[in-house]
């Protein structure tokens, strides 16, 4: 049974390293960092593994020259691999976290990823931020209706749909609900 574990292991850890295409794991590619004051400093980023790439950044001003590490703490994001990182401070269960997270869409309600290994398995987890909060959408598995309203709030049309549980507007339809939010909102 554990040989049988460790081989589903390795296929899926080769499946994963296959799907980044074109980026090797731990070489440096151009990217940027984004300062606390929101300016880019472009450089190299290294790519890290996925269980690394949410907690810290390696970055280098010149190609050959000396490695700088940040964690979320110090720096607002960073850009590697064709893909935008966000540092993210957000309501977690049961405290909060603060990672960098994948930006997945962007407005005035922000969509953000990170993929976690929990039990053997790979899990995506989805992050919500508006401008007053972040939290994890794990927490709106149970009352969805109340907790995504909150997030939609200042478009009262929008915040009634969800509240009065229209159809279209529930767990299921998330992403579109976001997509409609920002459609409308004034940043």
């Amino acid at each position: 049974m554990k040989k049988l574990l460790c081989l589903f292991i390795l296929v899926l850890w080769g499946t994963h390293i296959n799907a980044q295409g074109k980026y090797e794991l731990f070489k440096f590619y151009e990217g940027y960092i984004i300062t606390k004051t929101g300016e880019k400093q472009r450089g190299y980023i290294r790519y890290l593994d996925e269980r690394d790439r949410y907690e810290k950044v390696v970055f280098k001003k010149e190609h050959k020259g000396k490695k700088q590490r940040f964690k979320a703490k110090d720096i607002a994001g960073y850009k590697v691999a064709d893909v935008v990182y966000h540092a993210v401070q957000y309501e977690d269960i049961p405290f909060k976290s603060n990672r960098f997270l994948v930006l997945e869409k962007e407005g005035c309600l922000n969509l953000y990823s990170y993929r976690k290994l929990n039990n053997g398995a790979w899990e995506t987890e989805k992050i919500l931020k508006n401008k007053d909060r972040a939290v994890t959408t794990q927490k709106f598995v149970m009352g969805f209706a109340k907790k995504m309203a909150e997030m939609v709030g200042d478009d009262k049309e929008l915040d009634n749909k969800v509240r009065n549980k229209e159809k279209g507007y529930s767990l299921f339809n998330m992403e579109a609900i976001i997509d409609e939010y920002n459609s409308r909102c004034n940043p």
